[in-house]
């Protein structure tokens, strides 16, 4: 069906039928009726006016055979708009990717943030577009292909310049921002054209409850600090944990520092938690 094909972009087609002229009316109703018939078409100009005025709805069966008929005699910014919703629609998620700076020695994770940048290179912009919307494309440039192609790659591209802008503009602010020395931690999501940079800022303590517990190199320590870079930093919800972490971690090795009855249970806590975190890690290898 039509609206499986174009979804929310249905309803500019259907806006762009009621607001046809008179002779392009008459065509469409005329094509109409020589496929559904003579009663179909009568049917439909005794009804326009009332679609028109919305005092009957126009749906279903007979809104998709009349839609169906309308893209030769659109705009091209008519279809430019209903190509933007069918590509609104079906975004595709990007993949997720985080870095962690160090506030006190921002340069590194920086650099890497730099990196993704220069890296971003979007080769074929419609290499990973669904099926359908290749359809809808084509349908709305009457089979069309060459221009259904050279309209979505240069609909994407906009996007795509959009995002980098955008993202550049974020992470520029994000730099000062850290740079201020006004923030201790923080956790930042940037939309690119590739993929979510997920960017957690954070100052170095040796004072976490596991090194206080185990020691900083101990197997139980080194677990922990793998499992916070490996499935932590990669969902949002474990991001702010480590933020809030990195806000509250230091006060929370102090108390355990200076109380063995504290300290011996955070232990024994904390050593069953990593042998659980390395053999769900086991389990997956």
């Amino acid at each position: 069906m039509l609206s499986g094909i174009l979804g929310d972009g249905v309803w500019g087609i259907r806006s762009a039928f009621l607001s046809l002229n008179d002779d392009a009316l008459d065509q469409i109703l005329d094509d109409y009726g020589q496929i559904y018939g003579a009663a179909a078409a009568q049917y439909a100009r005794k009804t326009y006016s009332k679609w028109k005025d919305g005092s009957t709805k126009l749906s279903g069966q007979t809104m998709e055979r009349l839609v169906e008929l309308v893209p030769p005699y659109l705009e091209a910014e008519q279809r430019h708009n209903i190509l933007l919703k069918v590509l609104k629609q079906h975004k595709r998620t990007p993949p997720s990717q985080t870095i962690r700076v160090n506030i006190k020695e921002p340069q590194e994770g920086f650099h890497q943030i730099d990196e993704v940048l220069s890296s971003i290179h979007v080769t074929d912009p419609l290499a990973y577009l669904p099926e359908h919307v290749m359809d809808a494309a084509k349908w709305l440039y009457d089979d069309d292909v060459t221009a259904a192609r050279l309209m979505l790659a240069e609909s994407m591209k906009i996007e795509t310049d959009m995002l980098l802008n955008n993202a550049v503009r974020e992470l520029n602010l994000m730099r000062r921002t850290i740079a201020s020395g006004q923030v201790k931690s923080a956790n930042y999501s940037v939309d690119t054209p590739v993929s979510r940079l997920h960017v957690i800022a954070y100052s170095p303590s040796k004072c976490y409850v596991a090194t206080v517990c185990f020691g900083e190199h101990a197997l139980e320590t080194v677990t922990l600090r793998e499992w916070r870079d490996q499935v932590l930093a990669n969902h949002q919800m474990g991001r702010k944990f480590i933020v809030w972490y990195y806000e509250n971690g230091e006060k929370i090795a102090e108390i355990a520092a200076r109380t063995p009855m504290i300290r011996l249970t955070s232990k024994f806590a904390i050593g069953i938690f990593a042998r659980w975190v390395r053999r769900l890690r086991s389990s997956h290898e």
